[in-house]
């Protein structure tokens, strides 16, 4: 095998890795949004978005990688703000159904978006599904098909929101030149950037619950951590993969759900 030959398969290996583990970790992190449902919602996302922005800027400082900046043009600009629309949704949705106990709606929205991605690697990529991949996706559709028509309290607007979400913002993902920090950290600046002319301009309140413990106050400040390393794992997972080979393991972000509502 040579060296060329041995340098791809391991990165192949690592991408697939980082693709997994980051959506098993944005499963587990509905415990974590719902350990701090005595904040508002509002206060919960412009937190996890300014933190974000602040973890960001530190790695980007510590790692020295600024020069990344200098690929940046109008076009890739519009793709990463269009991207960060995605990702508040996304984060809104995902936070307010985790405080609120609509972790199967999380999960099934988590569980159909594999299918945009694919569907999207499938039209724009030319990649094809091996029968085995097809066979899957047929079983996960009908399965999702009667689902949705015969269980009548689910809250459709929440699996909706976030299928819709995080399959577009996958394959923006994938269209973006910057590594993954970089792409990030300018996703997150435009997000805190919004942030805090909301909060001046239209006086939100952000402000935190009464009575608040020191045990409340230290797991707020893991927020950009928790919200940052699954997102640069998923960015570096779909720069180096096939959108079928990221969709497909999507769908181990909703098996994690269902195990933590089980």
């Amino acid at each position: 095998m040579s060296n060329f030959t041995s340098l791809y398969l391991a990165t192949y290996i690592w991408a697939l890795f980082c693709g997994g583990a980051a959506h098993i970790l944005l499963g587990l992190s509905s415990l974590y949004w719902r350990e701090l449902s005595a904040f508002p919602p509002l206060t919960l996302i412009a937190s996890r978005i300014l933190l974000s922005l602040l973890t960001l800027s530190l790695i980007v400082y510590w790692t020295k990688k600024t020069q990344e900046f200098k690929k940046l043009n109008i076009k890739m600009l519009s793709l990463h703000f269009g991207a960060s629309i995605l990702l508040t949704i996304n984060w809104g949705t995902f936070i307010w159904a985790s405080i609120n106990g609509y972790i199967l709606e999380s999960g099934f929205g988590y569980l159909l978006a594999p299918f945009l991605s694919i569907g999207m690697g499938m039209i724009f990529y030319n990649e094809t599904l091996r029968a085995t991949q097809t066979l899957s996706i047929i079983i996960i559709s009908v399965s999702a098909a009667l689902l949705i028509l015969y269980e009548s309290k689910l809250n459709h607007w929440i699996y909706s929101a976030i299928a819709i979400s995080w399959g577009l913002y996958t394959c923006t993902k994938k269209s973006n030149s910057l590594d993954p920090i970089s792409g990030l950290l300018i996703e997150t600046l435009m997000l805190s950037t919004g942030v805090l002319s909301a909060w001046i301009i239209l006086d939100w309140s952000l402000a935190w619950p009464e009575n608040t413990t020191y045990r409340f106050r230290w797991l707020i400040l893991f927020a950009g951590c928790i919200s940052v390393l699954p997102l640069v794992m998923f960015s570096y997972a779909v720069k180096k993969l096939p959108l079928a080979t990221t969709g497909f393991l999507q769908f181990t972000l909703p098996t994690t759900q269902l195990l933590v509502a089980i």
